[in-house]
């Protein structure tokens, strides 16, 4: 796959704190070549956790300086604005990252992308940091639901973090990528874990942590990403294949990987498979018992809604994708006329089982047979608008998508992209048409010519 071609680094940025600094691109890629070697050669393996050496290509000479043109520390910063920082580092092409590996969460196709690349960073040039759920600032003075661990004699289910600079982290950001890790209470101070529960106390959280349930430590570590790491710092990656969106990591190395703290035991429970028995608590139900409430909903749907003769299909194949690239619970395709054998196609409801399986599996609390009545229910009311000739909920759900994105890229760079797509559109056109332009130029020219006479 050829690289995307290579981004300057944005003079100024605007960070999650409020603080607005300017970079140098030119010294960034002096400086990181320093570090990590020619671009391309790959460098030679460090013992020093990426993200350290990464504020190592922040701190040299000339790369960062405040708004006014003043050196600035990295080390002050707070984690999340510097975690932004090594995102542009890393989009730019200015420190390296490798192709990450990865499964579309839809069809399951694989593919490879350096997740940086894709990034969005807009909102952060332009100072577009005001979107009520994408900027929300992580809640510190909470204690956040955690699934049960025991902290001594007692059972913990929360957590709370304290904000951290970079220099308090730096025992966490210093550890390299690859082998265990060792939960020390410096390393739970460098986390920022104020509070396990009731016990505050840094080596009590440590030997809690130690022997934490996976999901326990999963959720830690959820939690963690979601305070030192802003939400727009996610990746879109489409599926060639399906179309699905797929929400990557950014930078893709972090300091603490979303994986089990320990090795699984030999013997463990496999999680459960696409064919175990539907028999089991809590498993989602097979293909005909689905296709049995989903026929039942919609017989029930149907004569509320006083319509018949509309397709019903439960499709367990690769789900359909909106224009925004999420999977769909249930599409509404409108019937046809006959053709010229004769043959006219009826109106159809389609539902996928693959998505209810999914979102169910995402979400102990989802309500199977609600969603379906819903879904049903939803394209019915697509179904009756059709007929009527206008679709004002269609329309709706694209302007939606069209938010979610403007949302995702920002303002000012949607009205830039706009205007590059028109200026191209414009150049398209005079390409295309310039024959038609000379000869017509050449018709007026003879003409005149000829009045002239």
């Amino acid at each position: 796959m050829p690289s995307p071609p290579q981004r300057p680094l944005p003079d100024q940025v605007h960070l999650p704190s409020g603080t607005v600094v300017r970079l140098s691109d030119a010294a960034a890629r002096a400086e990181a070549e320093a570090i990590f070697g020619a671009p391309g050669g790959g460098g030679e393996r460090s013992s020093v956790g990426r993200c350290a050496r990464d504020v190592q290509v922040l701190a040299g000479p000339s790369v960062l300086t405040d708004a006014r043109g003043a050196p600035l520390d990295p080390l002050g910063l707070p984690l999340a604005d510097a975690h932004v920082l090594r995102a542009l580092l890393a989009s730019a092409g200015v420190v390296p990252e490798e192709p990450g590996a990865y499964t579309c969460e839809n069809c399951g196709a694989p593919f490879e992308v350096a997740p940086s690349r894709l990034l969005e960073i807009g909102p952060f040039t332009d100072g577009e940091l005001d979107d009520p759920e994408l900027d929300r600032p992580f809640d510190f003075g909470a204690l956040h639901p955690i699934p049960a661990l025991r902290v001594g004699r007692a059972v913990c289910r929360g957590v709370r973090f304290a904000e951290r600079t970079v220099e308090e982290a730096m025992p966490l950001l210093r550890l390299p990528g690859e082998g265990a890790l060792r939960i020390t209470p410096s390393l739970v101070v460098a986390m920022g874990i104020a509070a396990l529960g009731r016990e505050r106390r840094a080596k009590g959280i440590a030997d809690a942590l130690a022997g934490a349930p996976d999901e326990a430590w999963a959720a830690i570590v959820d939690l963690y990403h979601e305070a030192r790491y802003p939400a727009r710092l996610v990746a879109v990656h489409r599926c060639q294949g399906c179309g699905a969106r797929n929400d990557l990591d950014v930078p893709l190395e972090r300091e603490l990987a979303r994986a089990p703290l320990r090795a699984p035991e030999a013997g463990a429970d496999d999680p459960e498979e696409p064919g175990a028995p539907a028999e089991r608590a809590g498993a989602f139900p097979d293909l005909d018992a689905f296709e049995a409430r989903v026929r039942a909903a919609a017989e029930r749907i149907y004569a509320a809604r006083g319509v018949r003769n509309i397709d019903l299909f439960i499709d367990a194949g690769v789900p359909a994708c909106d224009d925004g690239g999420e999977p769909l619970l249930g599409c509404y395709t409108p019937g046809t006329p006959a053709d010229e054998l004769g043959i006219a196609r009826p109106p159809e409801i389609r539902i996928f089982y693959r998505t209810f399986r999914s979102e169910a599996r995402a979400d102990p609390g989802f309500d199977v047979d609600a969603e379906i009545a819903e879904t049903i229910d939803h394209e019915v009311i697509h179904h009756l608008h059709h007929l009527a000739g206008s679709d004002p909920l269609d329309d709706e759900e694209h302007a939606q998508i069209e938010r979610e994105e403007l949302r995702r890229i920002g303002h000012a760079e949607a009205a830039r992209r706009a205007r590059r797509g028109a200026l191209s559109d414009l150049a398209g056109f005079a390409r295309a048409t310039w024959p038609a332009w000379v000869i017509a130029a050449v018709g007026t020219a003879l003409a005149w010519c000829e009045g002239g006479r």
